[in-house]
């Protein structure tokens, strides 16, 4: 096989080291060995490389190949010879540095060594590559600056550096790649101003240099050769200015503008967006931008459009028909939504109008947008009812904070698809419906701070297997805490706060295995947009993303429950706030508390509970937050670790039977209960005795020093020895005198 050129041996499962054998193929020309298992390369890379003269294109992507390839075994004579045109090792965790014998195959046209965890910085002999037309080392951990070397490249069309460490400025001989056409250098930790020279760069198609810390004023200079421009995104930036002519008509037609964080003056909507009629998808959020949105917007017909977290005011005004994305949420909208807008733009697929002053009423025809799956109207003046008219496929409803009334419609049951459904801080009422018992797919359900009414519904049971988050506090929910909620093994946070719920707290809420192992079972990734506000440590906190990932939180506070608290509770070792106040709970705290390992938060004040203050509390070594007043607590309060950092005497007021050290109350003739001490390894004991001999040892050394030290000198100086009982004989007759004087002076008085 002596005389084979081509060999595709990639998707299968070899899951050996790359053998030394590949070298008997002496005419191999292309050799494909991606998305296998091989773990290494025998005698290295460049040895494997040096042996193969005719080879021109070697691929070894998706690999776990995992070694540094910058060794160079032997010397480098005869590489001159070499053929290779397109080296491709992608996806391979290879390591270390680049290497720097890349500069012998001098007839390299393409390099892809993304998605590595290459380090260290990017050697400047990459830059004599003089026939280089693809270089990718995006996804690695590289650092250091861009070499200046690459201007030199004269023949690259795409340079792909993104998501590395690169600092430094952006080399100003970049400008003199004529024939670049894919520029990527976004999420790094580039400094300084976008250099004026990419302007001449009349072949750019991308210019991606989004998420670093570039600074100073984008003007028509960096724009003037660039009519082949189609994707410009330079959002996340330390402090970019975008500065041009009102009149300015630029060179180029966009189909991605990104300039989320740009800051534009004039700071009213840019004029030279009307000429990008090609434009599919905006991003202008967070640029300081103010005014109303022009009128001629609705002549565009752009797919996405993000202006939000702006000044923008007025009216929601005509927009295109062909939007399926729009988000103008954190700015200044007044007035009410257009009755028409369903049909306006039915082919609406996310809407966003959070945090605005909008008012009036939902329009019904929002339901007639059938491949609508996020609508958030959250933080309005919206007023009304919900329409009761939903058979979309509606993901995600936020209609939060506003001022809806009656009751929530039963068609919300037919959205086989929603996954959260936030109505909280609002004026509904009613019971809530039992088709809302179909919605088994919901994550988030957030009914808070209403007017429902009836007790809560015995259908939230195991058939909800993703809920994570249900709020139903401030309602006027009755009756008992239903079983089935024990059953939601999903459940992170379930605050039922502040109704009128009686009986007893379920002894099964000690089963759900979320509260019990948060890290196993969360689920991340999942909550990008939402936002929760929970009671914990005393205090209101709002939760998103990551934060509300982690949370586990159970509230039962401000009812009319009555028993003891289960013991059951204390297996909940993923919880980080458990909050029983303001209830009619009697008994003792379960000895078991110190289990619950994660808990940041405890509150059972105000309830009627009685006996100790069990020592496992001082275990609990998160605990920021305590509150045990207005109960029946009697003894000692505990002492050690975490709990001895919570010095706040109203911890523990309105027990007037409880001691200790904060309280005006001390425990007189008593040993305070200390955390229970570890014995010390048996290894250790011998270690232990001959400490306490050298310390007794060197106390009676000191003492039998002082001792002769003093006594002696008086046992030698016979001068020193009278004037010391002399003085002894005058201290003593003073002292004498003034008793006695004293003592008369009493009896007179007497």
């Amino acid at each position: 096989m002596t005389s084979l050129q081509h060999l595709d041996l990639s998707w299968n499962s070899f899951n050996s080291s790359i053998p030394l054998w590949f070298d008997k193929f002496t005419s191999i020309a292309h050799l494909n060995l991606e998305d296998n298992h091989f773990d290494s390369i025998e005698g290295g890379l460049f040895s494997f490389l040096k042996n193969k003269r005719d080879l021109k294109s070697l691929r070894l992507s998706g690999n776990q190949i995992g070694q540094e390839i910058s060794a160079t075994p032997g010397n480098s004579s005869g590489l001159i010879e070499n053929s290779l045109e397109s080296l491709e090792i992608h996806d391979s965790d290879l390591k270390g540095a680049l290497p720097n014998w890349l500069v012998h195959f001098t007839n390299l046209k393409t390099i892809l060594l993304s998605r590595n965890s290459f380090s260290g910085s990017i050697p400047s002999v990459i830059g004599s590559l003089s026939n280089l037309v693809a270089l990718d080392l995006s996804d690695n951990q590289l650092n250091g600056t861009i070499p200046s070397s690459f201007g030199r490249l004269s023949s690259l069309e795409s340079l792909y550096l993104s998501n590395n460490q690169l600092v430094g400025p952006i080399p100003e001989s970049l400008g003199e790649l004529r024939a670049l056409q894919l520029l990527s250098l976004d999420s790094n930790r580039l400094n300084s101003t976008i250099p004026n020279s990419f302007g001449k760069l009349s072949q750019l198609s991308e210019l991606l240099l989004s998420k670093n810390s570039l600074d100073g004023v984008i003007s028509e200079i960096h724009f003037s050769n660039l009519s082949r421009l189609k994707e410009l995104d330079v959002s996340d930036n330390n402090n970019l200015t975008f500065r041009v002519e009102h009149s300015w008509i630029p060179p180029f037609q966009l189909r991605s503008i990104q300039m989320r964080s740009c800051k534009f003056e004039p700071t009213t909507f840019p004029q030279w967006i009307r000429t990008q009629v090609e434009a599919e998808d905006i991003t202008l959020s967070d640029a300081s931008l103010s005014g109303p949105l022009p009128k001629w917007l609705a002549n565009l017909t752009f797919l996405g459009l993000d202006v939000s977290e702006n000044q923008i005011t007025g009216p929601l005004p005509s927009l295109s028909s062909n939007c399926s994305y729009l988000d103008l949420s954190h700015n200044l909208i007044s007035g009410s939504l257009p009755t028409n807008i369903g049909a306006m733009m039915n082919q609406l697929r996310s809407l966003d109008l959070d945090d605005n002053l909008i008012n009036g009423t939902i329009p019904s025809s929002l339901c007639d947008t059938k491949g609508l799956y996020e609508l958030r109207l959250a933080n309005n003046n919206l007023l009304g009812s919900i329409p009761d008219c939903w058979n979309s496929f509606l993901s995600s409803l936020i209609l939060s904070f506003n001022e809806l009334s009656g009751v929530i419609p039963r068609s919300i049951g037919s959205l086989p698809e929603l996954s959260t459904l936030h109505l909280n801080r609002n004026r509904l009422n009613g019971e809530l419906p039992l088709a809302l018992g179909n919605c088994t797919g919901l994550t988030i359900l957030d009914l808070g701070e209403n007017n429902f009414s009836g007790s809560i519904p015995t259908w939230f049971d195991k058939s909800f297997k993703y809920l994570m988050i249900l709020r139903l506090r401030e309602n006027r929910f009755i009756g008992s805490i239903p079983p089935q909620l024990c059953s939601l093994s999903a459940l992170q946070i379930l605050d039922i706060a502040v109704n009128n719920l009686t009986g007893t707290i379920p002894y099964c809420l000690g089963n759900m295995s979320s509260m019990t192992n948060l890290i196993e079972h969360a689920r991340f990734g999942l909550w990008s947009g939402e936002h929760v506000v929970e009671i914990m440590k005393g205090r209101s906190n709002e939760y998103t993303k990551d934060d509300l990932e982690l949370m586990a939180n159970l509230d039962l506070s401000s009812n009319f429950l009555i028993g003891s608290i289960p013991k059951e509770l204390s297996f909940l070792a993923g919880l980080h706030g458990l909050n029983l106040s303001h209830n009619h709970l009697s008994g003792d705290i379960p000895a078991g508390i110190g289990n619950m390992t994660s808990l940041e938060s405890l509150d059972l004040s105000n309830n009627r509970l009685s006996g100790t203050i069990p020592q496992g509390i001082s275990e609990l070594t998160f605990l920021a937050h305590l509150n045990l007043s207005q109960n029946n607590f009697t003894g000692q309060i505990p002492k050690g670790n975490q709990i001895q950092t919570l010095d706040d005497p109203s911890i523990y007021a309105g027990n007037p039977l409880l001691c200790g050290d904060l309280l005006i109350r001390k425990c007189l003739g008593a040993e305070p209960p200390q955390a229970p001490k570890v014995a010390p390894p048996e290894d250790m004991h011998d270690e232990d005795k001959l400490e306490k001999a050298l310390f007794y040892g060197v106390v009676m050394l000191g003492f039998a020093a002082g001792f002769w030290g003093f006594f002696g000198v008086l046992q030698f100086k016979k001068d020193w020895r009278r004037a010391y009982f002399r003085f002894a004989d005058q201290a003593t007759d003073k002292a004498y005198v003034a008793i006695v004087t004293k003592l008369k002076r009493q009896r007179r008085g007497a």
